[in-house]
């Protein structure tokens, strides 16, 4: 019995990411023949365990079973009897393809190659974990070794030294640096930078983790991609040196403020707790007149953070400006270009629009993490 068989008389339906593998292996028969499972799964634009799981879902024993199935089918061969590679659209391989090769192929815009890329997994095609997958078998001995190393452990990967991450990976820093710079990337910071905002979007892909369910309802289906978007907006928004920096002046204050009115009220009785929670000496604020009073009295050793979900408020403006006026360090949560970010010592930007709350919730998150004893000891170490 061959794969084919298998997979178009199989009763039950597969996943959405199975049937992607699906997919790959029907519309290149010969692939199979020569393939690996980590060029399957790139070709399908999934991680190895989905591939795993798709080998389960055919009744395979083991990938070593599902492998024999693979090379049982007939490859295409040339007159000298050599492979004959699969034809694809535009005489390039997708799989192996960056942004600006895919945006060249006619009839491909902007908004074409954003939905691909999300079907893929990605929210965008330039997505750091989709360039090191599909370079694997581009890169030298020494720098593979450095992308199986960050593959293997996305988490540890982004927030690694150099040294630790060439230690890791059994190749000096150099080696890294040089990994960084074919990647496009400016140096190791902005690897681990590109690396955390993508495991927002791909770690649900590359942990092990069994593919999502598409049952429900078509609205909550909807209503969730709607938050991943927003998410993995966010992280991509919001620059990790920045971060670290306004995180170094809050943990230097002797008092941290959190102004915000209107529906911004939730979040600032929950950041002022959960700084408090942390040791931190935090006090919300949300009446325009004792604002006013707090902001007028502070000091150069004091701290105030200003949420605003658009940035015109006017009494969060004034706050701003009497805050200024006194010298103490201000940072505003409020979108990027508005009065408010513009009156601030620091801005970390969040959107707009019905889901930008989890962007919210994502960078408050995002910051109590980073103050906290042992990430601010790890920053210093950096």
């Amino acid at each position: 019995m061959d794969l084919v068989y298998h997979i178009q008389f199989r009763q039950n339906p597969f996943s959405r990411q199975e049937a992607k593998v699906a997919r790959t292996l029907l519309d290149n028969p010969g692939f199979a023949a020569i393939a690996t499972i980590e060029q399957l799964a790139a070709r399908a634009g999934v991680s190895t365990e989905i591939v795993g799981h798709f080998a389960k879902s055919l009744g395979c024993q083991d990938l070593n079973d599902f492998i024999g199935l693979m090379r049982a089918q007939p490859a295409a061969q040339a007159a000298d009897g050599t492979a004959v590679p699969q034809p694809v659209l535009g005489g390039m391989d997708v799989a192996f393809a960056t942004a600006a090769d895919i945006g060249k192929l006619p009839g491909v815009n902007p908004d074409t190659l954003s939905r691909f890329a999300r079907s893929i997994g990605c929210e965008d095609i330039a997505d750091i974990v989709y360039q090191i997958r599909a370079r694997q078998n581009q890169l030298s001995q020494q720098e593979a070794k450095v992308a199986q190393t960050i593959l293997d452990d996305i988490a540890f990967a982004s927030s690694a030294t150099i040294e630790q991450l060439a230690a890791q990976a059994a190749v000096s820093p150099a080696t890294i640096t040089r990994f960084a710079k074919t990647l496009g990337c400016d140096d190791i910071r902005d690897l681990r930078m590109k690396l955390a905002q993508a495991s927002v979007a791909g770690s649900r892909y590359l942990n092990g983790a069994p593919p999502a369910d598409d049952s429900g309802p078509r609205l909550w289906r909807q209503r969730l991609g709607d938050v991943e978007s927003t998410l993995h907006q966010q992280m991509q928004s919001l620059d990790h040196a920045a971060l670290i920096a306004v995180c170094q002046r809050l943990s230097q204050s002797k008092s941290v403020h959190i102004f915000g009115v209107g529906s911004m009220t939730l979040y600032v009785n929950d950041l002022q707790q959960r700084l408090v929670g942390m040791g931190c000496p935090a006090f919300a604020c949300l009446d325009p007149a004792l604002m006013r009073m707090t902001a007028s009295t502070l000091g150069a050793l004091q701290s105030v953070i200003l949420l605003s979900g658009g940035g015109e408020n006017g009494d969060l403006l004034n706050a701003a400006r009497l805050t200024a006026a006194t010298g103490a360090y201000s940072v505003a949560l409020a979108p990027a270009g508005s009065t408010l970010a513009g009156l601030t010592d620091s801005l970390l930007p969040i959107g707009t629009g019905s889901a930008a709350r989890y962007g919210l919730m994502l960078t408050l998150d995002l910051l109590l993490a980073q103050l906290l004893p042992e990430s601010l000891n790890a920053q210093a170490a950096d």
